[in-house]
């Protein structure tokens, strides 16, 4: 900044100076012929003034390009730093109006491709996984016992899956009155909603405890995200349940892990109007639930589940 300022008044100083002297240079005449100059006044012959005014102009031009060259000298260097100055971005600061944008996510995996499955004898339909087998079970002993939900299968009446992955999906159909007569409770009154049959927890706790009573290891298991639709008539809820491992050092030195967690999603309905309840069950590995396909996929298929 200040050695702008001392070019700046440099200049000043340098055109006050062309201004004197070029007045000086610019000839007068009087009544005598006689040339003016600042040192000294000729007298001319008619003849001869246009020799004497071509040499005053020359020495004129002569002093005007000197001029030039140091007013050149002047600016070029402010020029110069014009031109080469470099204009930062501004910088913005966040504020309560414009919060900071934050970095955009990276793009997760693609959805999985679904398909549906209608049962053909008109009980429910859902969607599943395309590369999902599917198994609707039609003989009568594998299919549960309309009085008491149980058959070789147990209550199960649909499978589907990927065995690669140890994913499965399953619809189970059993009569309410079994679910709490199997765990001493007296049945009365109104069992169309859950509401009416009791704790939406405790209800999702004995169909849990029905769907696992033959497992022999009683591991670890958390029942969370229990919600009973606006109706009454439906029961969602999710189950993290551990799994046995008989080597837990080897398992650790495969996988980087020592234990393992299997993420169930389920929901239970009443819409059936027939005294039974319908429920479907949906669960993989935790590290493939939440590998960020399968487990939106299985999700889809509980939510998808819809009694006919």
């Amino acid at each position: 900044m200040n050695d702008m300022i001392d070019r700046i008044r440099a200049l000043l100083v340098l055109l006050f100076a062309t201004h004197t002297l070029v007045r000086a240079f610019v000839p007068t005449f009087d009544h005598t012929h006689t040339i003016c100059t600042p040192h000294y006044a000729v007298p001319i012959a008619d003849d001869n003034e246009h020799a004497y005014l071509s040499a005053s102009t020359t020495t004129r031009r002569d002093w005007l390009g000197r001029v030039t060259v140091v007013a050149s000298s002047v600016f070029s260097p402010m020029i110069a730093r014009a031109e080469d100055a470099v204009v930062a971005d501004p910088v913005v600061v966040p504020t309560a109006e414009a919060p900071a944008l934050e970095p955009a996510a990276p793009p997760g995996p693609p959805p999985l491709e679904m398909k549906e499955f209608v049962d053909p004898e008109g009980l429910f339909k859902l969607r599943v996984p395309k590369g999902f087998y599917t198994l609707r079970r039609t003989v009568k002993g594998d299919l549960p016992d309309a009085k008491t939900g149980k058959g070789r299968r147990g209550s199960s009446i649909f499978t589907a899956g990927n065995m690669a992955k140890a994913e499965v999906v399953a619809v189970e159909r059993f009569p309410t009155r079994v679910l709490l007569e199997e765990n001493g409770v007296k049945v009365t009154g109104d069992l169309s909603t859950f509401p009416a049959i009791g704790d939406a927890k405790a209800i999702a706790s004995l169909i849990v405890l029905r769907r696992e009573k033959e497992t022999q290891n009683q591991l670890a298991r958390v029942l969370d995200s229990v919600n009973v639709s606006p109706d009454g008539k439906t029961l969602s809820f999710r189950i993290r349940t551990e799994i046995d491992v008989q080597k837990p050092e080897l398992l650790l030195e495969q996988t980087g892990v020592s234990q393992l967690f299997r993420v169930t999603v389920a929901k239970a309905t009443l819409n059936s109007n027939d005294g039974n309840i319908m429920a479907v069950f949906a669960s993989a590995l935790e590290q493939d639930f939440k590998n960020g396909q399968d487990g939106p996929a299985l999700e889809d298929t509980v939510q998808s589940f819809q009694v006919l």
